[in-house]
């Protein structure tokens, strides 16, 4: 396996992550505002974070099974490039129903990139680099919720949650160039079957530990869907205090 690239590659692929993590928590910050523009309630408008998240756990095993011959270096452009066209999408969204459809575009391309990004550090560093290079490509995600929900929630109230979802396209495709330019070829190093993944859920500890996930980010995201509305009901802070609570 090659190891070129170096830490630019892994950069890039945490840029990688960041975005998808971004996308996916975007209605945190704005899913009051969304709901009045779209005229849904607020447990309706949480659909946005539901959908996503039940799409990207299906895309994440199905995606390096249909893509298993490819090269990983345009996979990854090529999710980036579909984040950017459901972002702009989202920020175009006339009903709630294409906002939706958007969103479902979301968890196609957070799937995806999940599956692909997790394991490239190996093939991007030498050995003795792997681990801070696995661990900077999954720091997107801390990134993301410290700082992609609360900038784009102050996006959402300076310039409207349309803009920020606009923004976020502007990114993903910024990221998309980075990827295509700093990502090595990385030709598929073997090849993903169903039977494989079948396997792999036969074994107890897997399963419970996927248990144990499942119940983690279904229990987060039950409370934090719905940050927005409780603190504005519950505390009656204003708007534009939101992103520093956020942060």
């Amino acid at each position: 396996a090659s190891t070129a690239g170096g830490w630019p590659a892994v950069l890039a692929v945490a840029a990688a992550t960041f975005s998808v993590v971004t996308a996916e928590m975007l209605p945190v910050g704005l899913l009051t505002p969304i709901g009045h523009t779209l005229r849904v309630s607020d447990g309706a408008a949480g659909l946005t974070l539901t959908a996503t998240g039940l799409v990207a756990a299906l895309a994440a095993p199905v995606v390096p099974l249909t893509a298993r011959r490819a090269d990983r270096r345009l996979v990854l452009a090529g999710l980036l490039v579909l984040l950017a066209a459901a972002n702009l999408l989202a920020a175009w969204a006339p009903v709630f129903g294409v906002l939706l459809l958007a969103r479902v575009l979301v968890g196609l391309g957070m799937g995806g990139v999940w599956a692909v990004a997790a394991s490239l550090a190996v093939r991007l560093v030498p050995a003795r680099s792997v681990a801070p290079a696995t661990a900077a490509v999954f720091s997107g995600i801390a990134v993301a919720s410290v700082v992609g929900v609360p900038a784009g929630t102050l996006v959402g109230e300076l310039a409207g949650w349309r803009a920020a979802f606009a923004l976020m396209a502007a990114v993903s495709l910024a990221v998309a160039a980075a990827l295509a330019l700093l990502l090595p070829p990385l030709p598929a190093d073997g090849r993903a079957r169903p039977r494989e993944l079948a396997a792999l859920l036969r074994a107890p500890r897997l399963r419970t530990g996927l248990l144990v996930v499942l119940l983690l980010v279904a229990g987060h995201f039950a409370a934090y869907t719905y940050v927005r509305p409780v603190l504005e009901e519950l505390s009656g802070i204003g708007a534009g205090l939101l992103s520093v609570l956020l942060l």
